[in-house]
């Protein structure tokens, strides 16, 4: 049976982490708390695809690499800007211009609800009552959360790479058995290749407000849109037409360049294992971080009011 494993699991030797002690400033986070090295190996073939010369050797690039998480971890506390990060960009070969995935998702053979998407959560990751509010609300995790908003936050943890050693509960339930049937087990691959994304909806119709490649993008009717203007979810194409999964209505926009300029730099930081990374890749192997920068830019807003984002 193939492994399946995301390139963003974590190290076993990590395993036992807890954010709330090791980002004291952002407790909610998932993994990005933990350092997570590079690999040089990808540095070198990439500097060999591109013709680029790969002038660190091992110590200078472990090194540099470390000093990339550091700084990585002081932008995400609020102790750099954001340009902090430039300087590695160039030295660790992570330049270039945004890469976007051209591979069409395919279309699933059936509809999967998220009700289902969190019961499959929950069988696979018994803990997502507990890590998934953190990991998607972020601080709202600590304020009365209706039932309904559990489920979302149970099917957009379907997706997350947060079962040992680093796989998303999709896919430890298909290798499982009693395996799903084969409609199911396709429509989850179809699911979890199409990329989340922060999007408008006007009837209908949704746009796009991060930049995804053109494959990812949608002008047909879409089903099961909540009644909002603003929503945080996955359009998937399916033989019944395109519908929204893993989905979080907002009451208000979030700041678009914020939220892009937040997930390029996660970009930045999963390009230091595979230089070929795309965007749509990030949102998808990071779901939880573009769920949680909104959910936060939200919280600072709404922090002393009664109102919730949602």
């Amino acid at each position: 049976m193939k492994r399946v494993q995301s390139i963003v699991g974590r190290s076993p030797a990590a395993d036992t982490a807890a954010p709330h002690w090791i980002a004291l400033r952002d407790p909610y986070a998932g993994d990005e708390a933990i350092v997570w090295p590079g690999h040089y190996s990808d540095y070198l073939r990439h500097a060999e695809r591109t013709g680029s010369a790969a002038t660190l050797s091992t110590e200078e690039y472990a090194a540099l690499d470390l000093e990339f998480e550091r700084v990585y971890r002081a932008i995400l506390d609020g102790d750099e800007p954001y340009e902090a990060i430039v300087p590695f960009v160039d030295e660790l070969l992570l330049g270039g211009e945004l890469v976007h995935d051209r591979r069409p998702p395919g279309t699933a053979m059936t509809d999967i609800s998220d009700v289902q998407l969190a019961d499959i959560a929950e069988n696979q990751l018994p803990g997502v009552g507990l890590v998934g509010p953190d990991r998607i609300v972020g601080p709202w995790a600590d304020e009365p959360l209706p039932r309904w908003l559990r489920v979302q936050i149970g099917a957009v943890m379907a997706f997350v790479p947060e079962v040992d050693p680093g796989v998303p509960p999709w896919a430890r339930a298909i290798k499982r058995r009693p395996r799903p049937a084969t409609e199911i087990r396709q429509s989850l691959r179809v699911m979890a290749r199409s990329a989340p994304c922060l999007w408008s909806i006007d009837g209908d119709q949704v746009e796009a407000l991060l930049p995804l490649g053109r494959v990812f993008k949608h002008s047909g009717p879409i089903r099961n849109l909540p009644p909002v203007d603003i929503v945080l979810g996955r359009v998937v194409d399916t033989v019944n037409g395109p519908h929204m999964v893993a989905s979080i209505p907002l009451i208000r926009r979030p700041p678009v360049e914020a939220i892009e300029r937040r997930i390029r730099l996660e970009w930045l930081r999963l390009r230091r294992r595979e230089r070929r990374l795309s965007f749509e890749d990030t949102l998808r192997e990071r779901s939880e971080v573009l769920y949680r920068s909104c959910m936060e830019w939200l919280w600072l807003h709404y922090e002393d009011s009664d109102t919730r984002p949602w």
